[in-house]
């Protein structure tokens, strides 16, 4: 009886060291991880804040024009072949409209909006539809089209280009390097969701992109000084709510692997006494990670459950049983409306969307 005892008392404090163990690698592991990945910076949230502020009751409602409108987005006739890649233009002017979706003056009227911000020192942007962009993404074929176009100075890197694929309904803002701080891919993106695309999807491509257009151009005139009082508070609320969501995706995945273990040493010392350790290490895993006192309690009482019932068990030995399966200075236009990069560079900056 004494020799029992004793045998037990070993396995437990195996088990219990082997459980701490893994807590703590997996702590390590996910603190080193924390520390080597960035959050959002900060000009991110500098810009997302002072957008928010300016458009507390605007921004996220769909334009007025669109809620009366019947129209429907439609498609264009295919001028590629299916499996090719599309050539691309030679730029000569700010938009380019091979799908001819634009009137005469929305054309007129965007070309003079681009026109204007350039003039004034604040990006270069080039406008690109095309009918599909064939075997080719919508990034691709807009990193291509920017790469070669050279949209921007070569000294401030301030190009943008908007690529459109009517019939394959996708759009891709892709930003200089020199942009993405002031136009980071979340806003770009915030861009596209709420200014673009509620247009095209009642088939305006010419209201969607000039809206666009003009939203890119008021986040470029915002004041940073002003936009960076505007983002302490919302950044420490996106640190926060990321915080948040990495302890529970920490805590799920300790979990996963105290369970696992428990799995084992159930086999060596029984489900009794696994079950037990199993379960107060995932409780203490979940109040190390912040999960709160009432989830752990849950957590390592599931865990408990799990393994005292032989269910974790068997659900493992199913899952064995069936197999896992389971340039130039800068871009320039002359008198007679020509228009050309100034080499610009891009870095994969800006977002996709589609509609």
């Amino acid at each position: 009886m004494l020799e029992m005892s004793q045998w037990i008392g070993r396995k437990m404090k195996t088990v219990l060291m082997l459980m701490i163990c893994t807590l703590v690698l997996t702590f390590q592991s996910f603190a080193w991880a924390e520390t080597a990945t960035a959050t959002d910076s900060l000009d991110d949230a500098v810009v997302v804040a002072k957008v928010i502020q300016n458009n507390t009751n605007v921004q996220d409602d769909s334009p007025e024009v669109i809620s009366t409108s019947n129209q429907t987005a439609s498609s264009v006739k295919n001028d590629l072949a299916d499996g090719k890649i599309r050539q691309l233009p030679s730029l000569n002017e700010p938009v380019i409209d091979q799908a001819k979706v634009l009137s005469a003056n929305e054309k007129q009227n965007l070309e003079a909006k681009i026109r204007n911000i350039y003039n004034q020192g604040k990006a270069q942007i080039g406008v690109i539809i095309v009918p599909t962009t064939g075997a080719e993404g919508i990034f691709d074929f807009a990193m291509r089209t920017a790469e070669q176009w050279k949209l921007g100075s070569a000294k401030q890197d301030n190009g943008l280009l908007i690529a459109v694929a009517v019939n394959d309904r996708k759009i891709h803002i892709a930003t200089g390097y020199g942009l993405e701080g002031v136009l980071p891919d979340i806003m770009v993106s915030r861009i596209i969701r709420n200014q673009i695309t509620p247009y095209f999807k009642a088939g305006q491509y010419g209201q969607g992109i000039q809206a666009g257009v003009m939203e890119i151009e008021r986040i470029l005139n915002l004041d940073p000084e002003i936009a960076k009082q505007a983002a302490d508070e919302l950044k420490a609320r996106q640190d926060q709510a990321i915080q948040e969501q990495e302890a529970k995706d920490r805590t799920m995945t300790t979990a996963i692997i105290i369970l696992i273990v428990g799995i084992f040493a159930s086999f060596i010392i029984g489900n009794r006494l696994s079950a037990s350790v199993a379960g107060v290490t995932a409780f203490a895993a979940g109040l190390i990670y912040g999960s709160g006192i009432l989830m752990s309690l849950v957590l390592g009482f599931g865990i408990f459950f799990l393994l005292i019932t032989s269910l974790a068990q068997l659900i493992f030995q199913m899952f064995l049983s069936g197999g896992g399966r389971g340039g130039s200075s800068g871009g320039g236009f002359g008198g007679g409306g020509g228009y050309t990069g100034g080499g610009g560079g891009f870095g994969g900056g800006g977002a996709s969307g589609s509609w």
